[in-house]
Parts: structure tokens; C-alpha cells; sequence
């Protein structure tokens, strides 16, 4: 029974012969349409076999390709296996290298420190020996020269009384001249013996000529007296027999001139050698005033609280004092790290001021310096370094010029020619200009100086001019005053411009002085130092021992250094300030000198070109208003003629 039931698959072909057979018996068609059906059937069979072959290849095609990519994505990551491998062999030897390299660079750097301390204690060494061979050889020429060209004696006046009644005591220095300035007065005096000997014998013989008898006391007039007070004949005194004729004889008209003309050869000789011991005591002279001013310096190094010449801020080596002031004191010294000469500034604070007060100056110091350091010119000394020495004492280090000052050689040689005054007064310019125009990055403002004069125009060792930019503020009575507008000290105290120092006054415009209620005028007290008072300098007696004036903010302007600059050239070419020379700061103040200052005044001698003339004048114009500014001074004709 089993064997007859057809199984399901039996069922299923025949299910699908039976599809095949309708499907292949479709309705009873002419024989044209049944032809031409199977030529599109049997086309239709070979196109899709094509593409089916066509497709076969293609995927055939692929999976070589996908093969071969999957191949070299093998032999890719194979390769980059090793590379990585190599990379981290590569970069653990290299890290070794590296190591190995830092150590060995960390042991070059402190064996160079080492070397570099080793160098630098040497180098020490040798300064602080040539500085004490220095000290010795300079003391020794002092004690030396004192002999010959004078000393300094020191003498006590007072302390006389007791008690509440007795007196100060006053120390009073005296100059005792050496040798050398006693033979010139003695040769001076032999001089001038004689030509007054000649110039006696000189109106007789004309009295003779005249037919004038000489005078009864002839012989008596003939007879002079020597530098020892011993008298000598009119021939020992003209060290020739001049005109003297034979015993009883007349002198005949050739004798009369033979004796006129050697007299007037020999007058001659005699002003030749005075002009000769005038150069001679001129250099003398000179000699003696910076032999004084190496003496005042030696005095003033001994008492220094530096004196033991100890190295600050570990690099720089005081060597010698170059000058001191009231609250500081100038050496030179040696820069251990860039091996040159510099100049230390230390600054001394008022020990009574208090600690918000030193902060507070301290703070004006630190912007005062980033300014200056942006101020780098040829003609202007440069700013390298501020510190801190103690809680009551800083210093600047500055460009060590090595030469003098204009004063300090205005002082020796009295006036330069108009065209040497006008070379030095071209670079000051030229470091003016610089200076009162905005720097290129815009970092910088312009700054105005406000303490231009003789002392702060320095001369290098070829003597070229640089001046010296004070940028320190100090609230107290200094020696320099500020160069740009500062913020006030304490709450209350009015500081719209610069405090001037001790000896510019001369070098003040008008407008300085004026006693205008925005005008602030700051004295020291003896009383109540470091205070700020409104006064009127025509009320000071005693009570105020400096004052120092503050400008208003409309007088803010470069013009005041123009003024500066014309009194400064006015004095190179003359010798002498055109306003207030020889006055004090005090009578200055009390007459109002610079109030009155409305015109300047030329001496007949020396000469000085028209040129000259209109460019002082026009620097020293009074109304501020028409003054001309640096910038428009620097375009004036004098300073473009090409020959003087």
C-alpha cells in the first residue's frame, strides 16, 4: 500500500510539468507570429548568456584583484609590523642617546659654570688688585702733586661758650698753594719788575727826546724792587745797561734811539713771556682744580659706606667714586658678566620715610626704568640695570661714558670757538630730537628732560656728547629731578610735572617761576622735611632751606628743555649764563631773575655770527607760546650752514 502513494516530490514535478506544459501551449497563433516570437526568444537567451559570462569574468576579475589586495594588505601590515618593531627598538635607543646626551650636556653646562666661577673669581681678582694698585698709585700722585701744586688745610671756627649758649663749630677748608704756583707768581713778579723798569727807562728817553729833563729823582725812580725786597738798579733790573751813556757824557741822538728800539725789543720779549706764564698758569690752573676735585674724591671714597668696594647684585665691582651728591653717589665700576666698565648709581633712601612710602618710590622706580630701557640713542647715556641693594639704598646701572662733562670743561677752558659750540650743541639735538618724539613701535611717549645743563652732558673717551636722561624720581632734596609726569606720593600731594634739582635754576624759563595758584612749589623744611607747602618764595627767610617747582599741565611741553638748550649754547660760546650768572639759587628766587628775563643780551666780544644770534634768541624767546619746540628748532637755518 505504501509503495503506490506518490511521494511529495513526485507531486512537486509533476506540479511543475504540468505549469510548464500550459505555459508552454499558449493560445493557438498564426505561424508568422510564432516565428518570429522564437527568433526574439533564442536572441534575448544568447544576450543574457553573454551578460552572464560577461559578469562571470568580471566577478572572476574582482576576486583575483580583492585576492591580490588582500595579499599585499598581508605584506602592508607585515611591513609596518616590523617598522613598528624597528620604531620602538629605534626610539628605546634613541631615548638611551638622549639620556646619555642630556647627562653629558648637563655635565659640559657645570663644568662650564664651574669654569665660567673660576674665570669670573680670577677676573674679580684682577679687578679688586688693579683697583687697590689704582687707589695706591693715585694716592701717591695726590701726595705727590700736593707739594707742587697746593693742598687743602682744614680748620675748626666755633664751639666757643657753654652750655645752651655755645656756639656750632664750623669746619672751613683753605687752599695753600704747592711750588709750581709760587714760581709762577715769582717769575710773574720778575716780569713785571722789569717791564716796568723798561717802561720807566722808555719816558725818559722820550722826556729826553722832548727836550724834557729827566726828574730830579731819576735815580730814585730808576731803582726798583725785587720779588725779595731788595732794591736794584734800573740796569740790573732790565738785566742790560739800557740807554745809560759813559759817566759825564751826553747821549746823542743815535744813543737815544739805539736805546729806545732795544728798549722797545726787550718790552717786547717781556709780554712774550708774560703770554707764555699766562698758557702756563692757565694749564696750571686746570691742574689744580682736578687735582682739588681728585682730592674731594679720594675724601669722599674713604667715608663712603661703600668704601669696601664690595661686589652688588653679583656682578658688578665699585672700583672708584666719580662723584657724589647730597642722596647719591656715582662709581665706576666693573660688569663681571658682559666684561666692561659701567657707572653704579646708588640712590639712598630717607631712613625716615615709611615703609608705604619706600614701596610706593620703589614702584616709580621699577616704571621709570621700563621706560628708560626703551630709550637707546648714540647721543644719550643708557639705562642697563636697577636693583636693590638694601631696604634703604638701589642703584642704576648706566653707560660708562669715560670722558668729562661740559661744565667741567667750561670750567677749565672758560668758552669754545662758535664752531666747536655749535658741533656739541648738533648732537644734543640730535639726542633731543630723538627723545621728545613717540617711538616707531609706539611703546614709547615722548619725554621731555626738564633737567638740561652743563653737568648733564657727558663726553665719551672721543669726545662725543651723550646726555644724561634722569628718569629717577626722588621726593626729597637730590641732585636730579624727573623727566616725565609722575603720580603723587602720598593722597593730597600735587605732582603734575617734574621737581627740579639743586643748581638748574639758570637753565629754568620764565614760566618755571611763575606764581600761579596751579603752580606748586614743593621746599624742604628744616622743621618738617619731605613736606609740601603753597608759598610764595618773596615770603622765604629761613624757614625753607630748597624749593623745587612744579609746573602746571598746560605748561607740559619740550619747550622748556628749548630754553635749556639756549642757555646752554649761549654759555659755551660766552662764558657765562645769559640770565643770573653769578647768583645764587636764593637771589634768584627772592629778585625773581628769570621773571625778568625778557631779553637777551650779547657781549661785543667774542664774535658770533647773526646766524647765532637769532637761533639763541629764539630759544630763548619768553612767551612760552612762541618759543619753538625741539622738533621745530631742529629746522632752524643756523643749523644748516655749511661753514661758520
Amino acid at each position: 500500500m505504501s509503495s503506490s502513494r506518490p511521494s511529495p516530490s513526485s507531486d512537486s514535478r509533476a506540479k511543475r510539468r504540468k505549469t510548464s506544459s500550459s505555459s508552454k501551449c499558449p493560445p493557438p497563433v498564426d505561424a508568422s507570429s510564432s516565428s518570429s516570437s522564437a527568433v526574439v526568444d533564442e536572441t534575448e537567451l544568447r544576450r543574457r548568456g553573454e551578460e552572464e559570462r560577461s559578469v562571470s569574468v568580471e566577478v572572476r576579475r574582482l576576486r583575483e584583484q580583492v585576492t591580490d589586495l588582500l595579499g599585499r594588505l598581508d605584506e602592508a601590515n607585515a611591513r609596518n609590523d616590523a617598522i613598528r618593531n624597528n620604531q620602538t627598538l629605534m626610539g628605546a635607543e634613541l631615548q638611551r642617546r638622549l639620556r646619555r646626551r642630556e647627562a653629558e650636556l648637563e655635565e659640559a653646562r657645570r663644568a662650564g659654570e664651574a669654569r665660567s666661577a673660576v674665570a669670573m673669581r680670577a677676573m674679580e681678582r684682577l679687578v679688586n688688585e688693579g683697583i687697590e694698585r689704582e687707589g695706591r698709585e693715585t694716592r701717591q700722585s695726590l701726595a705727590s702733586d700736593g707739594a707742587r701744586l697746593g693742598r687743602l688745610t682744614s680748620s675748626r671756627v666755633g664751639g666757643g661758650g657753654s652750655g645752651m649758649m655755645r656756639s656750632q663749630t664750623t669746619t672751613i677748608e683753605t687752599w695753600e698753594d704747592g711750588y709750581a704756583p709760587n714760581a709762577i707768581r715769582t717769575r710773574r713778579n720778575e716780569l713785571r719788575t722789569r717791564r716796568e723798569g723798561l717802561e720807566r727807562r722808555w719816558e725818559d728817553l722820550t722826556r729826553e727826546l722832548r727836550g724834557v729833563a729827566p726828574a730830579a729823582t731819576a735815580a730814585a725812580s730808576d731803582a726798583t724792587t725785587s720779588s725779595d725786597g731788595s732794591r736794584l738798579s734800573l740796569s740790573t733790573a732790565t738785566s742790560l745797561p739800557i740807554g745809560d751813556a759813559p759817566s759825564g757824557a751826553a747821549m746823542d741822538d743815535l744813543d737815544r734811539m739805539e736805546a729806545m728800539e732795544s728798549i722797545r725789543m726787550h718790552l717786547e720779549e717781556v709780554k712774550k713771556k708774560e703770554m707764555d706764564l699766562d698758557g702756563e698758569e692757565r694749564a696750571l690752573n686746570i691742574e689744580k682744580r682736578a687735582h682739588v676735585r681728585a682730592l674731594k674724591l679720594v675724601s669722599n671714597e674713604d667715608s663712603s659706606k661703600f668704601r669696601a668696594r664690595r661686589k652688588l647684585h653679583d656682578r658688578y665691582v665699585l672700583m672708584n667714586l666719580l662723584g657724589k651728591g647730597g642722596f647719591s653717589e656715582v662709581w665706576r665700576a666693573f660688569d663681571l658678566h658682559d666684561a666692561r666698565h659701567v657707572a653704579v648709581k646708588i640712590h639712598q633712601l630717607e631712613s625716615s620715610w615709611s615703609d608705604a612710602k619706600k614701596e610706593n618710590y620703589t614702584k616709580h622706580v621699577s616704571r621709570e626704568y621700563e621706560i628708560h630701557r626703551e630709550v637707546r640713542h648714540p647721543r644719550i647715556v643708557s639705562l642697563y640695570d636697577v636693583f636693590e641693594i638694601d631696604t634703604d639704598s638701589f642703584a642704576t646701572v648706566l653707560e660708562c661714558c669715560g670722558g668729562t662733562d661740559l661744565d667741567t670743561l667750561l670750567k677749565d677752558r672758560g668758552r669754545l670757538p662758535e664752531r666747536d659750540a655749535r658741533a656739541i650743541l648738533l648732537q644734543i639735538l640730535c639726542g633731543m630730537r630723538y627723545l621728545s618724539a613717540p617711538s616707531a613701535d609706539g611703546r614709547r611717549q615722548g619725554i621731555i628732560h626738564y633737567d638740561l645743563k652743563p653737568g648733564n652732558i657727558l663726553f665719551d673717551e672721543q669726545g662725543n656728547a651723550k646726555m644724561y636722561v634722569r628718569l629717577l624720581k626722588e621726593f626729597d632734596v637730590t641732585d636730579f629731578g624727573l623727566s616725565k609726569i609722575v603720580d603723587t606720593v602720598d593722597d593730597g600731594d600735587s605732582m603734575e610735572l617734574t621737581s627740579q634739582g639743586a643748581g638748574t635754576y639758570w637753565y629754568l624759563p620764565p614760566e618755571c617761576f611763575l606764581m600761579d595758584q596751579d603752580v606748586r612749589i614743593r621746599c624742604e623744611s628744616r622743621v618738617a622735611r619731605n613736606e609740601f607747602h603753597l608759598v610764595n618764595p618773596r615770603l622765604r627767610k629761613n624757614k625753607f632751606s630748597s624749593f623745587f617747582l612744579l609746573l602746571q599741565p598746560s605748561l607740559r611741553s619740550n619747550k622748556v628743555d628749548v630754553w635749556s638748550i639756549g642757555v646752554i649754547y649761549y654759555q659755551m660760546i660766552f662764558g657765562r649764563r645769559p640770565f643770573g650768572d653769578g647768583q645764587s639759587q636764593d637771589h634768584i628766587l627772592r629778585n625773581q631773575t628769570m621773571l625778568h628775563a625778557t631779553e637777551v643780551h650779547f657781549p661785543s666780544k667774542p664774535l658770533i655770527t647773526e646766524e647765532g644770534k637769532s637761533f639763541i634768541r629764539d630759544c630763548l624767546t619768553y612767551n612760552q607760546i612762541d618759543r619753538p619746540n625741539i622738533g621745530q628748532l631742529c629746522e632752524h637755518s643756523y643749523l644748516k650752514l655749511a661753514t661758520l
